[in-house]
Formats: C-alpha cells, structure tokens, sequence
C-alpha cells in the first residue's frame, strides 16, 4: 500500500557515489527500489518516456518487450494494436492501446487492454502474478473544498486491500488487487500435447477418383482412409485427386493479403499450405485427397462445398509433374512472361520500371468463365507488362535506331517503330499487335468504355476462343512471342528472351 511505482519508471544506467563504494556505473531495471519487498524484481508491462523539453512529442505508451516477444506479437498502427495471426491466418488483436480524447486532458482516457489468456499464460510461465493500483475519488466541484475528517476505514485480504474515506458530498477508495493466474503451466503442457492428439483432429468426406481402384468414391481423407503406394489394401491412394467447382478459388484470388496464390499452390499466411492444384481441361480445379488432410477442418469444410464429380482427368501437367516426376511439356506463356520480368528486374535497363514482387504474384490465369475475373486479371496483366515500358528511354533508343518519333506517342508505339527499323513495318505491326491487344482490352473493360463495348469484347472471346481462360492464354502466348523479338532489340541477350 506504501510502494511508490511511477510509469516512467524504466530501465536506465545509473550513477551512483558514497556509501563506501566510491563512484559507481551500472544498469538499473524497473522496480528496483518500489517500496516494498513483494514488488521488488518484478516486471514493469507498460512504460510512459516523455523526451523533455521537446512539449510537441506527447508522452507515448509502451511495453514490455520481453510480453511482446514472448507473445510473438506485433504493432500495427492502423489498429493500434499489437496483433498475431491465428491458427486461421487472420490478424488478432491480443493487447491493445486505446486512446480517447488525446486533447482535452479533462476527458483523456489511455487504456492498454490485454486478452486475458495470453496475460495469464505469461505470468503462469514467469512465475508472477499481477498487481493493479486503484484510487476512486468522487466529489462535486462546486461545492468541495477540503477532506474533513469524516469516517475511515481499512479493508485486508490475501488479495485485495484498500482504503477509505468518507466526507460531506465526497468519497475515496484507494488500494491494491492482486491477481493470480488461473492457469498452470502443467494445463500449458496439458494443451500442447491435445494439439497433436491425432484423435482429436476432424477430417471431411470428398468426391474423389479412386486411382487404384478405378471407380469414383466418397471417403474421408483421414490418414486411416486413404494409403501410400507401398500399403497392400484397398484403400485410394493418397494421390487420388478430388475435383472442385473454379469458384473455389475466387475467395483466394479476393484477399491476397491474406493468400498467396501462384499457379500450383496456395497458402494462407502461416496458417497452412496446400502443396499442389492444378485446372484441367473441363475447369475443374483438382488437388490430392492426401493434401486436403493436411489443411485445418475449417478449410477442408470450405473446400468440401465446391466438390464435384471429375468431368475429365486431372491436366496434363499435373498427370507428368505429379504422378510420372517429370517436367511438364506444356508451354506455359504466363510463366515465361515471369521469367522475363523477373530478368529485366534484375538487369535495370533505364527503358524498364522495375515490377514488384507483389504485382508479379497478382497476375493469373482467369479460373472461372467470369467477365469480371477476365477484366480484373487483364487490367493486372497490362499493369505488369505494358506500364513496365518507360516511354522516355525507349523513345531515346529508338531515335538511335533511326526511328522517326512523336513526342506523343506511348511506349507500344515506340517500340513498334523500333521493331521497324529492324524487320519492316508489316512484321512490326504483326509484332507489337498482342501488346495493342493486352492494352485495349484493358481500356474497354477496366476503362471508360461503353457496356456495349465490353460486352461485344466478351463475346468475340468466347465466339474465338470457347472460353475467356482460353483467349486469356492465347493472348499471353502472343505477348511471350512479341518479347522473345523485341527484347534482343533492345539490348537483352536471346538467351534470356
């Protein structure tokens, strides 16, 4: 009840002299000298500096950074929280910095908030309970003036001491709580160990194609349901594939925040990863049986409302990659865009604005016959390709080709009349034709463009192509070639083109 704890009490290198030890420099914790012996050693969770002298920079909240690292937490400022990612990967907010009327020191409310099982789980492993100051005073302003030696009291439990004080129109309670946590660290181990219990995870029923037995089935994917190749029964392998519905990537495909999607695998932050998928011929997405099982129960559910009879069998790339260990013979165009990028990324030729990781990744094949999907992944597309073309540099280089250039000309027409001054006009027509095509495109769907003129867009793909996945690919193939020429033009070895 004595101790004296202020909140700027923090670590600091003290100086000291006399007391028969003549001058001393050392390094002094929080709470070194509190008033009292219970409290001395302990922890000091959150800390108020003010950098004096300096009266813009308002004192700032802040904590222990031993609770903050053994709580694998981390601020984000938006939120004013220090946050994690739960076993699902999304953000939680598990201490939190409240602030309420920063300017009116009348009304001012600091508040930090901590989610009391982690608070628990750090004072059950450091072996410390927690203490809470309180002081409650009440009164009417206009009509106070002094405390009068009005009634008294004291109250004392193991855990919980105050005192109090009662005067005409006014009242105080002031004192300790201590708070001792729940739980211990044999309960910490205890949960550890369910969180492997094998009979403890749950596992979903899919539509699947028994592979070694030659028949569609419904199963589980447990691990007691399904079999390696080296198992004698009759169980499906563990490379049975399922089939889904494409609109099952689209929650993926949403939230890139919070997915990684890339053309064979997915992941959700640090949550989990599905180590293979693939589309086949028919649409379908398809994955193993096998590495369904090893996402959580929530996402197996998810992806258990998209699954669907095979229409086909798995893709070609899929059936050499995963089941034959080869290289796939297909040509993928959007993956050779990406290796070019990727070079010129590294290579910095002043004509090339680098790409980022981030826009890289953005950029797929459509998955569902969706005009949207088509338009948002075209609109991805021409930003990672066509706006990687800087206008001023090219033009530079063109004009020591010999190429005639106007000054308002974009970067597309720049680099056909350089492709001109090597193969013709026609040829570089012909050449730069994909590019003109990836950009129009995306002025008519992503632009200011008519309805009309986007809907007869979509038809003419389909009308062409079957399917807007389909014009999509082809259209990246035309694209792929256009680089392979006009790359070694501008300086890149043909190796990497």
């Amino acid at each position: 009840m004595h101790s004296f704890i202020q909140s700027d009490d923090t670590w600091c290198i003290q100086k000291s002299y006399g007391g028969g030890e003549g001058h001393r420099v050392y390094i002094e914790p929080p709470l070194h000298s509190p008033g009292c012996k219970s409290l001395a050693g302990g922890e000091m969770l959150v800390f108020r500096r003010s950098f004096y002298g300096m009266d813009e920079v308002r004192p700032e909240l802040e904590l222990s950074q031993k609770l903050v690292h053994c709580l694998a937490l981390h601020w984000l400022a938006d939120r004013s929280a220090f946050c994690r990612l739960d076993a699902r990967g999304d953000v939680e907010e598990v201490i939190r910095v409240v602030t309420r009327h920063r300017d009116d020191d009348r009304k001012k409310i600091e508040a930090v908030t901590i989610l009391a099982k982690d608070l628990a789980t750090y004072m059950a492993l450091s072996d410390m309970a927690l203490m809470y100051r309180f002081d409650f005073t009440r009164f009417i302003p206009a009509r106070f003036s002094e405390w009068s030696e009005g009634a008294r009291d004291n109250f004392s439990s193991p855990d919980l001491f105050y005192h109090t004080g009662k005067g005409p129109l006014a009242s105080f309670a002031n004192g300790c709580m201590i708070v001792r946590p729940q739980i211990t660290k044999e309960d910490l181990i205890e949960e550890w160990k369910e969180e492997f219990n094998p009979k403890k995870k749950e596992y979903a029923v899919f539509k699947i194609l028994d592979r070694k037995n030659n028949k569609e089935v419904e199963t589980s994917c447990a691990p007691d349901c399904i079999s390696s190749y080296f198992e004698k029964n009759d169980l499906p392998w563990h490379i049975s594939p399922a089939f889904f519905r494409p609109d099952v990537l689209h929650r993926f495909k949403a939230d890139p925040q919070k997915y990684s999607l890339d053309d064979r695998t997915i992941s959700c932050r640090n949550a989990w990863f599905l180590k293979t998928y693939d589309i086949n011929e028919a649409g379908q997405v398809h994955t193993y049986i096998g590495y369904l099982a090893d996402l959580p129960i929530e996402e197996q559910r998810y992806w258990q409302t998209f699954n669907e009879w095979p229409k086909g069998p798995i893709s070609k790339r899929a059936h050499e990659n995963d089941i034959l260990g080869e290289f796939s013979s297909e040509y993928e165009p959007l993956d050779e865009i990406k290796r070019k990028i990727a070079f010129l990324n590294e290579r910095k030729p002043a004509w090339w604005s680098f790409r980022s990781d981030k826009l890289v990744a953005a950029v797929l094949y459509p998955v569902a016959d969706s005009t949207k999907e088509w338009g948002d992944e075209i609109l991805a597309f021409d930003q990672l390709l066509v706006e990687g073309f800087l206008q001023k540099p090219l033009r530079a280089a063109a004009k020591l080709e010999g190429a005639s250039i106007d000054d308002k000309w974009g970067s597309l027409k720049i680099l056909q009349e350089l492709a001109a001054t090597k193969i013709g006009a026609d040829e570089a027509a012909a050449l730069a034709e994909p590019l003109r095509r990836l950009h129009a495109l995306r002025t008519i769907l992503r632009g200011h463009s008519s309805t009309t003129d986007s809907k007869k867009a979509e038809q003419d793909a389909r009308r062409e192509f079957g399917t807007l996945r389909e014009q999509f690919k082809d259209l990246a193939a035309g694209c792929d070639r256009a680089l392979v020429t006009l790359l070694p033009m501008l300086g890149i070895p043909e190796t990497f083109a």
